[in-house]
């Protein structure tokens, strides 16, 4: 077959558009038509196809308008009907109502369907679902640029955000008087490089009668650069104004001499006792250490919990290198909530049925170079607003002052009390603004909590004061200088738990694996740590 043109003309006799397929001009096509409506309105409106001296004309009704194929008179009439067919229905894809303005206003979809099912007077080999996924034109190379340009975009949405919180956040130093990160504060940052003795002796001036946060920031800078004390201000009323700061808050304001942290170490280093070293191996020693990792949101509700563990081994004896480990009964090794995953080189069989742990082969023993060797891990996943893997229990609740610029802040913690062996220790919060415009309030501060130290890298380290038991809550109010609510979170927490474990995990006894009645003395460390665990 050889289609000529594919026509839309109304059945008065109007051309609506026409797509040529062979060498014809606009008014041969018009010509055609104008004969087409000559002959269908003296024939039967049964028949589908009429022909004159020189072609054929094989059309579909629809409403008040014809589809028309004009094909030369040798063609093959089933296959010129097929093609009108896969027409209609091309057509019905973008026409719902088929009236003019429609079909006008989808003119080039129509015309680019015809040049799809017709390439050079002949018909392709496709169907309807073809012709739409052609005519859609997808492509996966422009999706994956799509994908990468989005991701582009968030990206610098991103770090638009970081830069104005970062703008935001030395705009607030600045106006509370903290030290920038060269060391300097805002002020003296910008006069260092004069010496003329008048400029300092102004500067000094205008300090003496500062508020007492901006003296206290300018006293510890000038003595950092060497200042004499007569050149910033009256000393004694900078040590009251100190002193008064460290009754108020428990922290002598420009100096972290009472923090036990250590840079380069964890938050936990903050809470680390002085006497706490490297526990002594009397020829073999367990420790089973579990880490939590928890997110509350800020009315208490928990969002995420998720509990580590690892069971790890250290021989420093050749004796004691063919031991085989028996775990006690308080553990269900067969959970498979915990997740439990033996080294491999720990038969597990022997693990899951007895609840022992060896090396699987018999040849083979535990190095004894005194270094750890994890030898069991284990790992739980808690639902939401499911309290098993949470020993302490947080909320907040966070009211602006009526100056706008500074919040009040209530910390409540409590102890689950379905934890009956738990003590809480070395418990502490890090509030993520490095900002000395903070005054605890002593009429709302159970456990004796303090400020123990604030730097540009944790922020803000209150510390509770003391431990707590099963079933134990207190609270702990602040007031805090910030632009925002959200600069406030999240509230990071720090706590130890000594002797216990989530998992149950603990040993019962350990022996030679030739001789079980051969039991040995071990020492057992076991202690639970929170490493995420905060307030969003």
């Amino acid at each position: 077959m050889v289609v000529l043109a594919a026509s839309i003309t109304t059945t008065s006799g109007k051309p609506l558009l026409s797509r040529q397929f062979k060498d014809l001009s606009k008014d041969r096509v018009l010509e055609l038509l104008s004969n087409f409506q000559n002959l269908v309105s003296s024939i039967s409106s049964d028949h589908t196809f009429v022909e004159d001296k020189h072609v054929r004309y094989v059309y579909k009704p629809f409403d008040e308008f014809y589809i028309i194929l004009i094909t030369n008179r040798q063609s093959n009439i089933i296959q010129d009907l097929s093609t009108l067919n896969l027409f209609s229905q091309t057509i019905t894809n973008f026409v719902n109502n088929f009236d003019e303005y429609e079909i006008y206003e989808n003119a080039f979809e129509i015309l680019s369907s015809f040049d799809e099912i017709i390439c050079m007077g002949y018909k392709e080999n496709l169907s309807n679902t073809q012709v739409s996924n052609f005519l859609a034109m997808e492509s996966h190379e422009e999706k994956i640029q799509e994908i990468i340009e989005r991701n582009k975009e968030m990206e610098a949405t991103e770090e638009r955000k970081r830069r104005a919180k970062e703008i935001a956040r030395r705009e607030q130093d600045r106006k509370n008087g903290i030290i920038s990160p060269d060391g300097m504060g805002p002020e003296i940052a910008k006069f260092s490089g004069s010496n003329d003795p008048n400029v300092r002796n102004a500067f000094n001036s205008y300090y003496t009668h500062a508020s007492p946060m901006a003296s206290q920031a300018y006293a510890k800078e000038s003595q950092n650069l060497h200042i004499p004390p007569s050149r910033y201000g009256n000393a004694s009323s900078y040590n009251t104004s100190r002193k008064q700061e460290t009754e108020s808050t428990g922290l002598p304001l420009g100096t972290s001499a009472t923090s036990n942290y250590k840079p380069g170490g964890s938050k936990a280093s903050f809470f680390a006792n002085e006497d706490e070293s490297k526990p002594t191996n009397n020829g073999i020693l367990l420790s089973v250490n579990e880490t939590i990792n928890t997110s509350f949101n800020r009315d208490g509700s928990i969002q995420s919990s998720e509990l580590k563990g690892v069971f790890e081994i250290r021989v420093n004896d050749a004796s004691f290198a063919n031991s085989v480990i028996k775990l006690s009964d308080s553990v269900d090794v067969k959970d498979r909530s915990f997740q439990f995953k033996t080294h491999p080189n720990i038969d597990k069989s022997l693990f899951l049925n007895e609840k022992t742990i060896t090396l699987k082969d018999k040849s083979k023993s535990f190095p004894h170079n005194d270094q750890s060797l994890g030898v069991l891990r284990w790992r739980k996943v808690g639902k939401a607003d499911d309290t098993a893997l949470v020993p302490l229990e947080l909320a907040t609740w966070v009211t602006p002052n009526s100056s706008g610029s500074s919040f009040d802040v209530t910390i409540e913690f409590e102890v689950n009390q379905d934890f009956q062996d738990v003590k809480i220790e070395n418990l502490g919060f890090f509030i993520p603004i490095p900002t000395y415009s903070i005054k605890i309030n002593e009429d709302n501060n159970d456990f004796n909590a303090s400020i123990l130290d604030i730097n540009d890298e944790f922020g803000i380290v209150l510390k509770i004061g003391s431990p707590l038991e099963s079933g134990q809550a207190g609270s702990v109010s602040f007031s805090i200088e910030s632009e925002t609510e959200d600069a406030l979170f999240p509230i990071d927490t720090s706590f130890v738990v000594r002797d216990s474990s989530l998992s149950g995990v603990n040993v019962e006894y350990i022996a030679n694996r030739d001789d079980t009645a051969d039991a040995y003395a071990y020492d057992l460390i076991r202690s639970i740590n929170a490493e995420d665990y905060n307030i969003v």
